[in-house]
């Protein structure tokens, strides 16, 4: 008999497990919960004729056998007098209450004659004992001691199965699994949650292959051109901006930036700017119309980046119709960068991408994920609409708190949260004060 173990977070899915490898032949002997899931013992090729007593070994050790009365001989009582479960139904027998070590049955020897019968004397009347057919001496052979134990063993075991087919009948269809669950957990909607799931043994590798199909940039920016910065109103456009400019100044130096901004309605936005531009080193100009934003793209023609600022405003205002034509009239010339404000529904994001999907959009920024414990919608969004994430925001700090993304920075932020997972991994501990940023110290 052959007795395997087997685990998994659910029933159905350690079932199917035992049927493609032990067949469907296949018995349960148990079935019991442990964290994380269930544990069920299955075994298969039952050998019944292993319990069957070696009378043989028992003669050649020449050990005399009492003989045992009737009634200390223990009998179980047959099928039809048990309570019988009724088959496919939830309240049959459960595992935990047929789980029983199975030992040895008891071995019923003949007793050995006393002397002074006739079997033990020589002569006619042992002879006409023995002599007396064979039907006799074939009664206790034909029905062996351990035979109705076997047999009900056999009874218990057909019934535990009917009871797992029973259970696995009655569980909910598409029902989710812990993976899938966990998944949800973090900003994921059921189809995506169900879809990453499949197949997948823990949340960990789930996540790595879900990953894998969210186009991120290991080195963002790296051609030159013009970017304007578009997005809703409060997704930190200005302050994005900034840690862009200090980027590329660190790696190209002063003389290769330029700043615009057509953020004319905000109250200081204009000047918030003009700060950063000063602490940076590189020029910022204004434009007010389509004409000037022209002008301005011709002014910084020498420069190999030049980043706008636009103004965030509500899809319904007018106004922002008004400064995405300016856009447009430039052509292919801009290339749009799409804000995202991390921790937002899927609804939010595709009403975004209906405003700004008419301009030539390069990649999409990931802000403010340190104001959001999860984000898996964000990058859900991303996956399906086949947009890459060129950076990701986490601060104020300029230009520390912009990052490039990769799978094994995201599946450390989504699993454990922002700012656990900077606290835990060097790769993404940048550590924070009130300190003066870098670039505005080297001025």
């Amino acid at each position: 008999m052959k007795i395997k173990r087997y685990t998994g977070t659910s029933t159905r899915e350690v079932l199917a497990r035992i049927r493609t490898d032990l067949g469907p032949d296949a018995v349960i002997l148990s079935n019991r919960e442990i964290v994380g899931g269930v544990e069920l013992m299955a075994a298969v090729d039952f050998d019944a004729s292993s319990l069957q007593p070696d009378a043989e070994t028992a003669q050649d050790e020449g050990r005399p056998e009492a003989p045992a009365p009737a009634a200390a001989v223990s009998r179980p009582a047959p099928p039809a007098q048990r309570p019988a479960a009724a088959a496919g139904q939830a309240g049959a027998v459960k595992p935990s209450q047929r789980q029983q070590t199975v030992a040895a049955a008891p071995v019923l020897r003949a007793p050995a004659p006393a002397a002074g019968t006739p079997a033990a004397r020589p002569g006619g009347e042992g002879r006409s004992t023995a002599q007396a057919g064979p039907a006799a001496s074939a009664a206790p052979a034909a029905a062996p001691v351990w035979a109705g134990e076997i047999r009900d063993l056999r009874d218990e075991l057909e019934e535990l199965r009917e009871w797992v087919r029973a259970s696995v009948a009655q569980a909910p269809v598409g029902s989710p699994s812990a993976i899938e669950l966990r998944l949800q957990a973090l900003g994921l909607d059921a189809r995506a949650a169900r879809e990453a799931a499949a197949g997948a043994q823990d949340v960990d590798a789930a996540l790595q292959a879900w990953l894998a199909g969210v186009d991120m940039r290991a080195e963002p920016m790296n051609e030159a051109g013009v970017y304007a910065l578009v997005g809703a109103t409060g997704v930190g456009k200005t302050t994005t901006i900034a840690k862009i400019a200090a980027r590329l100044v660190l790696r190209h130096g002063t003389q290769s930036v330029a700043l615009v901004t057509t953020d004319t309605y905000r109250i200081g936005g204009v000047e918030q700017l003009r700060i950063y531009g000063r602490i940076l080193g590189v020029p910022v100009a204004v434009a007010r119309d389509a004409a000037e934003l022209r002008a301005h793209l011709q002014e910084f023609s020498d420069r190999s980046f030049v980043l706008v600022d636009t103004i965030g405003l509500s899809p319904r205002d007018a106004r922002l119709a008004e400064h995405l034509r300016w856009l447009g009239e430039q052509g292919t010339a801009v290339r749009a960068l799409l804000l995202l404000g991390a921790g937002m529904s899927l609804a939010v994001y595709e009403q975004a991408w209906q405003t700004y999907r008419e301009l030539p959009l390069a990649g999409c920024i990931l802000t403010k994920l340190d104001e959001t414990p999860v984000f898996g919608a964000a990058l859900q969004w991303l996956r399906e609409h086949a947009q890459p994430l060129w950076f990701y925001t986490d601060g104020q700090r300029v230009p520390e708190d912009l990052h490039a993304p990769e799978v094994a920075k995201m599946k450390a932020l989504l699993q454990r949260g922002p700012a656990a997972a900077r606290a835990d991994d060097p790769a993404l501990r940048t550590g924070r004060d009130d300190a003066a940023p870098a670039v505005a110290n080297s001025r």
